[in-house]
């Protein structure tokens, strides 16, 4: 019995290791059975897709992968393989990660955020507004990886408060238990007393006493309170930390990696029939931010009515709204800290602006942009995206003349007794070269080369790697052919169907990912459907951001499942009525909307005809045209 638990628990923990090499033997009769391009290429995605929901490797590590299989296999030659890592939204996405590195830098999210945590209410509904609101609008513009990050301590420290506050409350309350008995009363007589008196709030807290110790597991053991009211606030704080910034990102462009590849996607499959896809950061701004808006809302609402199905949040009882005044306090004092807006936190904040400024203006197609002082084609969102991210290692972090300033400042905090000293080493770093009188500019390599998310970089240049080899293989028109059942089906309900598909399928594998595969195979459907190709692929994009249910569906829901208040059980019960409404929502705005706003109710007619190499096709099929391998079915 001994010897087969050994085995066992040795495969377990060599499970990574024996995935990497079975994978490949198990899938190879695809090959040898059947000898075609679009049988090598699927062979090819089926083993990195395999990995990347397995997670084998890290997901970047698994994205270099095109570069070894589909030359080896024959599907791609490798010259065009690495062409697809770098291209025009991936600058694009490069540019906007750097402007957020340099916020991070200089903490303008955190004072952005404790901003908005001080203009709410104290109590629990507004606290909550103020935890999700600056998570939602941050991660439009910026990681929302970054924001929950930064966000986890803030809230970390608002919970701290408001137990620490309940408990004195609860000892208080003990308290006057015990001096009821020494005056010869029992506990249920005191209780009483004060209901008939109308003492409600002590009613409360002797219920709050009698409930039983709960355990959270955790990876270092459990966390134990005997509060389950403020822990299924924790619960409910963590869960809408993560949730919001996962419905930001939808609101933007460049907001979450599948908005990104499915512009790059999009802009490729188009290229063939010599069409634009129409899709730039304005028109998404017009398509993204009011269906980030409804499901924002909606999630206020679910949330509040998670923490207590029945009373639907009212949880303050009068005796407590002293105890959640002293959260106010703390978040006061918090953003007080802070100071007032530097030199950097300026400049940067003016960086960030004009970027979007840039980014909406260039072609808001109601009017002529500042695009079209440039050659047609010869300016994308990549542009103002690099620009406004090289100027922030020319911009200075300080003005000339402002050292002598800093310097007094900083001599007379550290005289004050009074004054709160808070040790950043940034900040000491750049006091120490302005005390040089050196030029110091907003960011510099070394900053950007640390905070920087090069595996998210890797992953969508895998992606889109993987989706040039579909394309390129005749796969995913194969793929396609095989779904042409739905040509009997309205479009509105086969789109409805997919993008469940979809959000079931991105809560165990990267969104990203999803999206590569997926929506190169919706836009050749589309056009064997008739339909226009935007009105399958921009709600399969739209729901691949969908994953609530599970930690390992987005980095967001990692980072709040670490922190010890949720288990698997929280996040399936909370986030499972959350992937259900806004994808209904999702559906609804987008038919309401979103295809009337770009006109997807009509076919063009340029996909009828699509040239290729210089050639013009009409009514025919071309397979394998300059050995690029696409095959294109009218």
């Amino acid at each position: 019995m001994g010897m087969p638990k050994q085995i066992c628990r040795g495969i377990t923990k060599w499970k990574n290791f024996l995935i990497v090499f079975l994978v490949p033997l198990i899938l190879l009769p695809i090959v040898t059975i059947i000898d075609t391009k679009p049988a090598r290429c699927a062979y090819g995605v089926l083993v990195i897709g395999t990995y990347w929901v397995l997670e084998v490797m890290p997901l970047a590590v698994t994205s270099l992968l095109p570069v070894v299989l589909f030359p080896m296999l024959g599907v791609m030659p490798v010259q065009k393989i690495c062409q697809s890592y770098f291209k025009d939204t991936l600058m694009l996405f490069l540019g906007s990660l750097v402007v957020a590195v340099a916020v991070e830098r200089w903490d303008l999210h955190r004072r952005i955020a404790l901003r908005a945590l001080t203009l709410v209410g104290p109590q629990p509904r507004w606290l909550m507004l103020g935890i999700m609101f600056p998570c939602w609008f941050l991660s439009m513009w910026m990681s929302n990886t970054a924001t929950t990050a930064m966000m986890v301590p803030i809230l970390n420290a608002i919970l701290k408060q408001i137990k620490e506050a309940r408990e004195i409350g609860l000892s208080a309350e003990k308290n006057m238990v015990e001096t009821s008995f020494t005056n010869g009363k029992n506990e249920d007589d005191a209780i009483q007393d004060k209901g008939a008196n109308g003492d409600t709030n002590t009613m409360e807290m002797q219920k709050l006493m009698k409930k039983e110790p709960i355990e959270i597991e955790e990876e270092n053991g459990p966390i134990r309170s005997e509060d389950k009211e403020f822990i299924q606030l924790a619960k409910t704080f963590s869960l809408c930390v993560a949730f919001s910034a996962n419905i930001g990102g939808v609101a933007t462009l460049t907001g979450t990696p599948p908005n990104i590849v499915f512009k790059g996607i999009a802009e490729d499959e188009f290229k063939i029939y010599d069409m634009d896809s129409g899709i730039t950061f304005a028109n998404w701004l017009v398509i993204g931010l009011p269906l980030s808006i409804v499901c924002f809302i909606f999630l206020w609402g679910w949330m509040q009515f998670y923490f207590d199905g029945k009373k639907c949040f009212p949880c303050v009882a009068r005796g407590e709204e002293g105890s959640y005044d002293n959260v106010k306090k703390f978040l006061h004092t918090e953003y007080l800290s802070l100071g007032s807006m530097t030199f950097a936190e300026k400049l940067v904040l003016g960086d960030f602006v004009l970027l979007a400024v840039l980014w909406i203006t260039r072609n808001p197609q109601f009017v002529p942009g500042w695009g079209a002082l440039f050659p047609k084609k010869y300016i994308s969102d990549s542009v103002p995206a690099i620009l406004m991210a090289v100027l922030l290692f020319i911009l200075p972090s300080q003005p000339p003349g402002f050292l002598k300033k800093q310097q007094l400042n900083c001599t007379k905090a550290a005289e004050s007794q009074d004054d709160e000293v808070i040790s950043n080493d940034e900040v000491v770093i750049q006091l120490d070269k302005a005390k040089k009188d050196e030029y110091v500019p907003l960011l510099n390599w070394r900053v950007v080369n640390e905070k920087l998310a090069w595996g998210v970089i890797l992953l969508m240049g895998g992606g889109f790697a993987l989706a040039d080899a579909c394309k390129a293989s005749g796969l995913s028109n194969t793929i396609a052919e095989s779904l042409s059942f739905l040509a009997g089906i309205p479009p509105w309900v086969s789109v409805l169907m997919l993008t469940f598909i979809v959000a079931a399928i991105t809560n165990i594998t990267s969104n990203a990912a999803t999206t590569t595969i997926f929506v190169p195979i919706v836009f050749h459907l589309a056009i064997q459907l008739g339909v226009h190709p935007l009105f399958f692929m921009i709600p399969i994009t739209l729901s691949a951001s969908f994953a609530f249910l599970l930690p390992v569906g987005t980095p967001p829901n990692a980072i709040v499942f670490s922190t010890g208040y949720l288990t698997i059980k929280d996040m399936v019960f909370g986030g499972a009525v959350v992937n259900i409404v806004t994808v209904l929502i999702m559906n609804l705005c987008f038919n309401a909307y979103i295809s009337p706003f770009l006109g997807l109710s009509v076919f063009p007619e340029a996909l009828r005809t699509p040239i290729v190499n210089g050639t013009l096709l009409k009514n025919g099929t071309l397979l394998l045209v300059n050995n690029t391998g696409y095959t294109i079915t009218p």
